[in-house]
């Protein structure tokens, strides 16, 4: 090679040597320094991509692997809190078992009844306050949100459920409500009370009533004209002596012992028997109903036509009333009529006058504990107030007297009748009867039960609980109105407003029958109660002091039945029919995916009171309701890919939802049919306690998976990515051997113009 001083190739080829160790050493040094053999594109860039894909994987399952143990930590929240529902379950199940003790009584079982609400309202405030970082874990909202279109229906979440909107259509073959009867309400011994009739359309108007009849100066306001002589229509004789065996026409009507004040009370009694149409001997007294003093029996003979014979020659004997009170021109006694020996008869007369105003013609009563006011035919405004004596007879043939003061108020003048029925011993009680006078509310120690005020609890099949207080001073009416108002106003039982019977089917839920009108209502003493709803939700439990319960005698004369629901869902845009069914416990079932419905019978149903029953009806046409379901399900991403989730979601554990809502246990029949529902509850917490379990189980594994494909991808990784650092070391000892080799050359190669520059010399 020849020397040249301008080129010296040879410090040139050295110098490359020189950049290329250099550089080998640079990206040996930089590859110690990171530990990685690739640190930019250009290292390798097809093994820089491959562990970036990588890298993204293995960041993923790390957070996977994180999100599958929140997932477990809010599984195990809700697994605890379902695990105390199921306690409280068992325990209120413990106490359905506990309410069949023979030994209790209501109040016993009241008792456990107080416990037993206080759970379930401790089931429904741990089903919607159980959340995991805020969010609800048991009330349904972590499967799905909803909303209607009325309160008619009511969603119960089950799961994940299927979003969208749905047209509910449904009618109904009305069932059955529960309908309960009271005791038979009569006046215990002793007690007096009264009634009040009119004489229909053209009334006589009783106001300002104060008090019993027992008591002095009550008010009463009489509006009215002079009334006709009463018809012949006798009840309250006992035997053959009863309203066949008399007529008005043999009584005195002209007589000046049938006006004003002078009214009287006729005992009859048979003395001896008498077949049809025969003779008979009869003996008779009379009371004055203005002085209560009272005839000595006056004996007399019945011809075969039924007149009293040789009648107008008896007198009474009474002042006011000293002329015959029968007379001997008409048949006091039809010609048919038999009696036996002892049979008795009590009729009251009562002149045309409350007072001494003039008037001819007399009122007959049905029995002697009628005591007819007829108003006076003028507007005079005038006070009257005296002393009524009154008879009454029971059905074994007693007969009582008493007295009263009366205060008659004079009026407006109307047309009509009124009578006022004095009540007495062992009669039918009348809705201004008090409790207290009550037969029923007295016990065998001669005690008043209600001498303390009393509390009864009502108990409704949906689930709502009523309370009503009972005092002595309360009237049968009062007892009405109470009952009444806790069905509609505290149990929602009543019918709604939309309902145009709403005002007649309210007014006869609770009904006390004066006068029989057949039906539920065809015995004469009785409270009818009852619901405007259907099926078990209008079930009622009565809860109180024995001896109070067992003085109403409350009892089930018809039995709940459930109505029968044909529901059909469609897609509320696209009308795509999605399902039907026929439900019978009013709940929808697997027609809507995740999804139950609960649907209101009612609401298909018209109802109304006709003959003394309540009349549920279909009504004209399907009824339509619109269901939204939003799908709120919660889902935990246990892979580093897309899809790769688990749904955990979580129904709608409550009371409603477990069906539980309504029970209780305050009787024994309650408390049986209770057992059967706890035990569908268990098992429906037991259920979803099991999935979570499974799913906590899962998780595990789902965790153990993903640390070891993590494991084995962090391998991977590092094997592309990751330096050999014994390799590496290796490279570097070379290098800085290379690079000392290089340098020196090219520091001989520097020289080489300098050796040219020698030989110019």
């Amino acid at each position: 090679m020849a020397l040249s001083i301008v080129n010296n190739p040879t410090a040139i080829g050295a110098q490359g040597g020189v950049n290329s160790v250099n550089s080998k050493l640079a990206k040996t040094i930089k590859s110690l320094s990171t530990g990685l053999r690739i640190n930019s594109a250009s290292d390798d860039a097809s093994g820089l991509a491959v562990s970036e894909k990588l890298r993204a994987q293995i960041s993923g399952l790390n957070k996977a692997a994180t999100n599958a143990q929140d997932a477990i930590s809010m599984l195990q929240t809700a697994e605890g809190a379902m695990g105390s529902m199921a306690s409280m379950v068992q325990r209120i199940r413990e106490l359905a078992v506990q309410a069949g003790d023979p030994a209790y009584t209501t109040n016993d079982r009241a008792m456990l009844q107080l416990e037993v609400d206080q759970l379930k309202e401790e089931i429904d405030r741990v089903s919607n306050s159980t959340e995991f970082n805020t969010k609800k874990l048991l009330n349904g909202d972590a499967a799905a949100l909803w909303s209607a279109s009325t309160d008619n229906i009511e969603a119960v979440v089950k799961g994940t459920a299927v979003e969208g909107n749905y047209k509910l259509s449904y009618d109904v073959d009305p069932g059955k409500n529960s309908v309960y009867k009271s005791n038979i309400m009569r006046l215990g011994e002793g007690a007096m009370s009264y009634d009040i009739n009119t004489n229909g359309t053209s009334i006589t108007k009783f106001d300002n009533i104060k008090g019993m009849m027992r008591e002095s100066n009550t008010q009463i306001k009489v509006q009215g004209t002079a009334a006709t002589t009463a018809s012949a229509a006798f009840t309250g004789g006992t035997g053959g002596m009863n309203s066949a065996a008399m007529t008005a026409a043999g009584f005195e009507t002209a007589s000046a012992a049938a006006t004003g004040a002078n009214s009287y009370s006729i005992e009859f009694e048979a003395v001896g028997d008498r077949t049809a149409s025969g003779t008979g001997q009869i003996r008779f007294r009379v009371m004055n109903t203005k002085t209560g003093e009272i005839s000595e029996w006056a004996t007399a003979a019945v011809n075969s036509a039924g007149a009293v014979l040789n009648a107008s020659a008896i007198s009474t004997g009474l002042v006011g009333i000293s002329k015959a009170v029968l007379s001997s021109a008409a048949a006091t006694f039809t010609a048919t009529a038999a009696w036996t020996n002892g049979d008795k008869m009590l009729v009251s007369v009562a002149g045309a006058r409350a007072a001494n105003s003039a008037g001819a013609s007399i009122q007959i009563g049905s029995t002697g504990s009628t005591l007819h006011i007829t108003a006076g035919a003028t507007s005079e405004d005038k006070q009257l107030t005296h002393v009524i004596h009154t008879a009454q007879m029971d059905k074994a043939g007693n007969v009582y007297y008493g007295q009263m003061d009366i205060t008659l108020e004079r009026g407006k003048v109307v047309s009509g009748t009124g009578t006022i029925d004095i009540l007495g011993t062992g009669d039918v009680a009348s809705k201004y009867t008090k409790l207290s006078q009550l037969a029923q509310f007295t016990n065998s120690d001669g005690r008043m039960i209600l001498s303390n005020t009393q509390e009864i609890s009502i108990y409704a099949g949906n689930g709502k609980t009523a309370k009503i207080t009972l005092e002595g001073s309360d009237t049968i009416a009062d007892l009405e109105s109470k009952l009444t108002a806790a069905l509609v106003e505290q149990l929602d039982m009543g019918a709604d407003n939309t309902n145009t019977a709403a005002t007649t089917v309210n007014n006869n839920l609770v009904k006390y029958v004066e006068t029989p009108t057949g039906g539920d209502h065809a015995v004469e003493g009785t409270f009818v109660i009852q619901s405007a709803v259907l099926g078990e939700k209008s079930n009622l439990t009565f809860v109180g002091d024995e001896a109070v319960l067992s003085a109403l005698g409350i009892t089930q004369i018809q039995e709940a039945a459930d109505s029968a629901l044909n529901v059909r869902v469609t897609d509320a845009h696209t009308g795509e029919f999605i399902g039907e069914d026929v439900v019978t416990d009013n709940r929808l079932r697997n027609v809507i995916q995740g999804v139950d419905v609960i649907i209101n019978p009612e609401s298909a149903a018209d109802v109304n009171f006709i003959n003394g029953k309540m009349v549920f009806t279909e009504k004209l046409g399907a009824e339509e309701a619109f269901l939204h379901i939003k799908d709120n399900s919660t889902k935990a991403a246990v892979g580093a890919n897309e899809g790769q989730v688990i749904d955990i979601s979580i129904g709608r554990l409550d009371t409603v939802g477990m069906g539980i809502d309504g029970i209780n246990v305050a009787t024994f029949n309650d408390a049986q049919k209770a057992i059967t529902k706890l035990d569908m509850a268990l098992e429906q917490i037991s259920a979803a306690r099991a999935i979570a379990g499974a799913q906590m189980n899962r998780l595990e594994y789902t965790i153990t998976n993903l640390n070891t494909t993590r494991e084995n991808m962090v391998s991977a990784e590092s094997r592309i990515r990751d330096l050999d650092i014994a390799q590496a070391s290796s490279d570097l000892a070379a290098q800085q051997v290379l690079l000392q080799s290089a340098t020196a050359m090219l520091a001989q190669a520097n020289q080489i113009p300098s050796y040219a520059a020698q030989l110019l010399q």
